[in-house]
């Protein structure tokens, strides 16, 4: 007999080669080798181990199919995860074919580094069971990272260039340095109207941060024409309709509205000027009265214009330039902010609201410090003007005097040359060309403006940048500072103030060869020396200088108005 014939009876080989017998415990009773708690035990016979029982050998079998499954599914898994690889690392030797000549002749070295590379790329990688891959938590595969790249790209809207703000003149100027004579697509002066023809559009320009000011225009102005130009990336009709719900009239406010981000979006730059003509565009009144948003005007000044003497006087003569005086509230607070709710009460609408505020220190005549801005206008015999009469100047004290003014609406008007922008000699170019051009400035009894204490804005900071060489030194000094060793290395065009000098020289010339003089208010002969705060001189300006009154410019003239208007009050 073989000896293997006896395994499928249960027979077992002991390791010296002979077989034994298994014995298998009886359910119902205990076998002659089964202990008194009906355990099996092994029996030795000649130094042979017996065979387990049935159940064992039942277990043992179990077990031994479960190993070889789980060997089984490894096995499988191992082939679907390298058919994968073989499939991956195909389709990367597909989209790189046209670099496939330079891999062949790379380095040891270099294919060592990029199967690093490669595996470092797929460490974090899973497959699901048909071979796609799962994205792991904080992995994206390549595809959907361009789809989020571009997504984002989609999502932030791209910085625009910063276009040049002559893209929207009227007057057809490309450069700062084009300076023109009249107001195109506006009716004539030289047609004559008469006095009961006569109305008038409060024109203003504005910055985003300013708009909350326009309700109370609209309030003081009354139900009557204005024309604004808002310098924000706001909808005109939005802006409009927002202003109406506040008070405004939906009927007689035009809005216009010019991009900021386009033209200055840091905010040191302000076009006022091209806003200023962009207002004056859509006057459809005979006469427009011009003022900055930050000058309120009293709340008769409408009915004060349209007084039949005064609309007479305008009647009878096209180049009528009627100031409307300007005053200052001081900040109801002592801290520096605007504290509106402070301020805004105390703004004046009437005539003894404001002599109330001055008796008090309150309020003042506009800007003190800069008696050349205003100090022209006649400010202690305004105080007992009566309502509606004229007062013509006699004559200018300052090339610097910019007067808010209420004029005849007409081609013959001069416009704001618009090379002027942010702060500095915006205004003043103005008022300098309506003299020369023969207009008669006078001003008008009880009607004026307030300014509302603001802080500065980013265009006057700009303006007020100077060199450390410049630091406290007074504006008459400045020039002699230039020209000493200590300012030999200054870059003076790199500050606003030096560019603006020089293009306001550039202006004097031009205005000089092409405005022909029908001045008739004169400088006075005690006018002061603008000329020697400007930064920028040239040679041959100096004996001109040397000609000129050497006036004082120290503000102290309009002190003493303010000192004068305190005590009649």
């Amino acid at each position: 007999m073989s000896p293997y014939s006896n395994m499928e009876s249960g027979s077992s080989i002991s390791p010296n080669g002979t077989a034994t017998r298994r014995v298998t415990s009886n359910s119902r009773g205990s076998s002659p080798h089964t202990t008194k708690n009906g355990t099996n035990k092994t029996r030795r016979k000649n130094g042979v181990i017996g065979s387990p029982s049935r159940k064992n050998r039942r277990d043992n079998n179990i077990d031994l199919m479960s190993l070889s499954l789980i060997r089984l599914v490894l096995a499988l898994l191992i082939l679907i995860w390298f058919g994968v690889m073989v499939k991956l690392i195909s389709n990367l030797s597909t989209s790189s074919s046209s670099s496939s000549s330079s891999q062949n002749n790379m380095s040891a070295e270099q294919q060592s580094a990029a199967m690093h590379k490669l595996s470092e790329k797929w460490k974090n990688v899973r497959f699901n069971k048909d071979g796609t891959i799962k994205t792991v938590r904080g992995v994206k595969d390549s595809n959907q990272k361009k789809k989020s790249d571009k997504k984002e790209e989609e999502e932030e809207p791209k910085p625009q260039p910063i276009a040049s703000i002559f893209e929207l003149s009227l007057l057809g100027n490309t450069s700062p340095s084009d300076f023109r004579l009249t107001t195109p697509n506006a009716p004539s002066c030289a047609e004559p109207i008469d006095a009961d023809s006569i109305s008038f559009t409060l024109v203003s320009q504005l910055s985003q941060d300013r708009i909350w000011m326009l309700p109370y225009h609209c309030k003081r102005w009354g139900e009557n024409p204005m024309s604004v130009v808002i310098f924000t990336d706001e909808d005109a009709a939005a802006v409009k309709s927002k202003l109406v719900i506040e008070g405004c009239s939906d009927e007689h406010l035009t809005v216009q509205t010019v991009s900021k981000t386009r033209y200055d979006p840091q905010g040191t730059d302000y076009p006022v000027n091209v806003l200023r003509n962009l207002a004056f565009s859509k006057v459809k009144t005979t006469h427009l009265v011009y003022a900055d948003i930050d000058f309120w005007p009293s709340e008769s000044l409408h009915s004060i214009l349209n007084i039949q003497s005064v609309k007479e006087r305008m009647a009878s003569d096209a180049k009528l330039a009627t100031i409307i005086p300007v005053f200052q509230m001081n900040r109801r607070c002592r801290a520096y902010k605007d504290c509106r709710d402070d301020n805004i009460p105390f703004m004046p609408k009437r005539k003894d609201e404001l002599i109330h505020l001055i008796k008090k220190r309150q309020a003042s005549t506009f800007d003190p410090t800069n008696e050349g801005g205003h100090g022209s206008t006649k400010y202690i015999s305004w105080k007992d003007q009566k309502e509606g009469s004229y007062l013509d100047l006699p004559c200018i004290r300052s090339n610097r005097y910019e007067p808010y003014l209420a004029l005849r609406y007409c081609k013959e008007l001069p416009p704001f040359q618009e090379g002027f922008s942010g702060y500095g000699k915006n205004k003043m170019t103005w008022a300098m060309q309506l003299r020369r051009s023969g207009y008669q400035f006078s001003q008008l009894g009880e009607a004026f403006l307030v300014h509302y204490p603001h802080l500065d804005s980013k265009s006057r900071l700009e303006w007020n940048k100077k060199p450390k060489e410049l630091q406290r030194v007074d504006s008459t000094l400045v020039v002699d500072v230039l020209e000493s060793e200590k300012g030999s290395n200054i870059d003076l065009l790199s500050y606003k103030r030096a560019r603006v000098d020089a293009l306001f020289l550039d202006y004097k010339d031009w205005l000089r060869d092409n405005v022909r003089d029908k001045a008739r208010v004169p400088m006075c002969k005690n006018a002061l020396n603008d000329d020697v705060r400007l930064w920028v001189h040239r040679d041959a300006d100096s004996e001109s200088e040397d000609e000129e009154s050497e006036g004082d410019d120290d503000g102290s003239e309009v002190v003493k108005v303010n000192e004068e208007l305190d005590a009649q009050g």
